[in-house]
This record gives structure tokens, sequence and C-alpha cells, in this order.
């Protein structure tokens, strides 16, 4: 099996973990008696912990976070070995989940039902011998049982349309994802099926579409609630447009502005401060379906004009495709092979794009033979049109470590300031996040920059020259 243009994917899949061999007579008795030391000196952590240095703060956490993960693979293992010894087909649970629901519920234990359900979904598959690898991985601590969860679920769909693969080589593919969430391993279904099987993705957007609704009630409160059933690709459209519009903004008019003004990532001038945006995410969200609604009906009144910064250049669609999709003939079946994303990560079949590509405000990003964005730079300040895309393209959302703002939330970044010679190039550039370019300037720091990302280097005072006040706002 080869998985081409995956973004975000590993050379090769996760090697298969080894079988756990049995330990010897008598482990399990010892095991069950540290667990119990474990959890009682557990207890006593809180009260220690005003005792831990800013640093020992950071690495018990990271512990702790750990033994969450490996906690919940081992209680996956065991309800696995309780499915496949019977013990829960002879309970009074309905299914596995429900079994590992009663068993906490019996130690007066504390456990989301949805993490109970987790558990008991992936013993289930687990216990099927078709499903060992993911067994022995699980055993071995290197996935997580939400990633355990997807796989189970998502290589079956894709294995009818994969020509000559085999269930372990696929399922250790999204087992090699362990460290990334829910979308990026349902991307991967759909980028296989969108390289080998683009009808089953015509298919389901079509079948979407058939079953989209939008309805609106009037709540107690005198509020109205809109509740919409999409298609990929229209909520790839109307995500995309909110999601221009949503950023936070400067707002004097809010309540608590002036108590509370935030340096701007790029001031205007030297010392210049902007007041914070108030308004929630979901209430900037609600203004920009507003926004969208009222220039819609101001065009639909003949009224071109529109105020700065609406909708009129900045809610575009760009939609990526490597060149091979756009250079291919149509298949016989009528349906271009291929798979397309859009800049907030929706995945679209080409043949949806090709139909959206109609419209003149969307953008085609156009990749190499290596899913590499060509560099468009140009003897300018700003990264501006294709350069831009070309960055979104590359880095999805802001590059500093942990932050996944997405990219009409970011400014371009020069790594090498402008100020000190560098160029508006996509070597040279990073999306940052107001707040965290505001960090890069304030600590000086710099990031090394491949043709697939940006990676930080988050030592203080490494950025190339000596910035001033001025200097330092103008990347």
């Amino acid at each position: 099996m080869s998985v081409e243009g995956i973004s975000r994917v590993p050379d090769a899949p996760r090697p298969a973990a080894p079988t756990v061999m049995p330990a010897g007579p008598g482990a399990a008795a010892g095991l069950l008696a540290d667990l119990d030391v474990l959890t009682s000196r557990l207890r006593d952590w809180p009260g220690a912990l005003y005792q831990l240095s800013e640093g020992q703060l950071g690495g018990f956490v990271a512990t702790m976070v750990g033994l969450v993960s490996r906690a919940e693979s081992l209680a996956a293992v065991a309800t696995t070995e309780a499915v496949t010894r019977g013990v829960v087909a002879n309970s009074t649970a309905t299914d596995a989940g429900g079994w590992v629901g009663a068993c906490v519920a019996e130690s007066e234990g504390v456990a989301e039902p949805a993490v109970c359900r987790r558990i008991g979904s992936v013993a289930t598959g687990c216990a099927d011998p078709r499903n060992r690898v993911v067994a022995d991985a699980l055993a071995a601590g290197v996935v997580t049982v939400h990633c355990a969860r997807v796989a189970l679920r998502e290589v079956p769909k894709v294995l009818p349309v994969i020509p000559g693969a085999e269930r372990d080589e696929v399922l250790c593919w999204y087992l090699a994802l362990s460290h990334t969430g829910t979308r990026t391993l349902r991307d991967l279904s759909a980028r296989i099926i969108g390289r080998f099987a683009p009808e089953v993705l015509v298919a389901q957007e079509e079948h979407q579409q058939a079953c989209e609704t939008l309805t609106w009630a009037d709540l107690p409160n005198g509020l109205t609630r809109l509740t919409a059933d999409l298609s990929t690709g229209h909520a790839a459209v109307i995500k995309h447009a909110i999601q221009a519009l949503s950023a936070p903004r400067s707002d004097g008019n809010t309540a608590d502005a002036a108590a509370d003004p935030t340096p701007s990532a790029a001031p205007s001038a030297p010392g210049a401060v902007t007041e914070r945006d108030t308004r929630t995410p979901s209430k900037r969200r609600a203004d920009a379906l507003t926004e969208l609604a009222e220039v819609a009906a101001r065009l639909l009144d003949g009224d071109r004009s529109h105020s700065s910064g609406t909708v009129g250049g900045s809610a575009k669609i760009v939609i990526t495709l490597d060149r091979q999709t756009l250079i291919d003939q149509l298949s016989a079946a009528g349906h271009l092979p291929g798979i397309g994303r859009t800049i907030n990560g929706d995945l679209l079949d080409a043949g949806t794009l090709r139909r959206m590509a109609c419209d003149a405000d969307l953008i085609p990003a156009v990749l190499g033979g290596e899913s590499e964005p060509l560099d468009v730079g140009r003897t300018k300040r700003l990264f501006t049109g294709g350069l831009r895309t070309a960055i979104i393209h590359r880095d999805r959302h802001c590059t500093f470590p942990g932050c996944d703002r997405p990219p009409d939330w970011c400014d371009a970044h020069h790594i090498t300031p402008w100020w000190a010679g560098g160029q508006t190039t996509l070597s040279n550039a990073a999306l940052l996040c107001a707040r965290h370019h505001t960090i890069v300037h304030r600590d000086l720091l710099t990031a090394n920059v491949t043709t697939t990302g940006v990676t930080w280097d988050l030592t203080p005072g490494l950025m190339p020259g000596r910035p001033d006040v001025a200097g330092r706002g103008a990347a």
C-alpha cells in the first residue's frame, strides 16, 4: 500500500509492536499491591504541589498526563481480556462499555460515560483476532485508546477501495498518527478514498446535499436558534467565510476593553496599543454570520458597497490541489481522481472543488510533485496574495508549539526580520497568531523553516539583529 500526498503523515506505518509475553506466576498479586500504593500516594499529591518549583510543576503535569494515557490503554487491554474470557457476556451489562462503567461505579470511582464507552468499544474491537496489531500496540503503550478507536472504525471503510492492501498494514498507518487528533485520522481516510475511489466521495457529497436542512426556532428567552445540517462541501464554504470574519478585532466599545489593553502583535507606531476584543468566540461567529447575511442582502438589492474589512476581500476559499490531480484526465466514470483541501482543513473530492472553482473568489493553490507550494515571493515587505496562500498551505495554523489558531487569525512573520535584511519569501515565513507573534518579538525567538513546516527554537535572544521598538512591529 502506498499512501501518496497525505499531509502530516509519517514516511512509513508504525512498526507492529511485539506481543507481550506472559508474566511469571504470582506477578499479578505483587503488581496489584504496587497499584494500591500508587493510588494512595496520588491522594497525597494535592497538598504537596505548592512545594514544587516551576520546572517541577511542568514535569509533574507531563507525568500525570502520560499516566492518564497509559492507564486508559491498560484499562482497554484488561477489558479485552474480560471480553475474551466471557466475563462481559456473563455480566448484566449490555456491552463492554457498560461493564467498564459498572466496574467504576462498584469501586466508587468517577469516570465520564464517554470514556467508559471508548474503552469498551476498543476492547471489543481488540478481542477480534484480526485486530491483534492494535491490541499489541495498546499493551506496549505506543498508541492511545482514542487513536485505536478511530483506526478500528476507519479501516473497514477504506480497505475495500485499496487494491492489494493488508489489514495490518493499513491499521499501522493509522496507529502512526496516535499523536494527532480525530480530524487528522479521518482526513487520512478521506485522502485514501479520494486517491483510490473518488466516486465514493462524490456519492457521499451528493447524498449529504440531499439530506441538508436549515431550521430555526424561537427560544423562551427571546433568542432564535438556527440549526443547520450541511454537506461537507457546503459546510466548508460557510465555515471558512465565518472563520474569516470572526477573528478577534480591536474594539474600543466593549465594556472591559479599556480596563485590559493588550499590546498589538504589530502596532502601527512605536508604543501603540490596541484594546482587547471582549466578545466570546461564539459571539464573534454569530456577528460574522449576521455580517455575511447583511452583505448578501445588499448585493441582492443591487447595493454592492460594503465597509472596509468585510466580506469583499477576506472571505475567500483557498483550494489546494496537487499538480497531478489538475493534469489528469477525467476517468471513465467521469470523476477526477484525488482530493483537495481548503485552508481550514476540509477535505473535498476533486469534482466538488472543480465546481466550486467556477466562483471568481476562489483561489487555486497548485502544488508540485512533492506537495510543496511554489515560492512566489516578491520584493515586498508584506506577505500577500499567492505567497500568503503558499504559507497557509504549508503551516495550516499558528506555528508556535501547542497553538492551532486558524490562518485567518494569524500574521505572516519574517523569521529573519525585514529590518534585518530578511526576504519576503516562503522560506523566511511562518504563521503566528497575535499572541504568539507578540511573544516571538518579546523573547527574540527564531525558527527553522523547511518545505513541510516550521520548528521554533524557544531559546530567547536568537532572532537575527538587534531590533528597536519600531523594528519589532515591522514583521
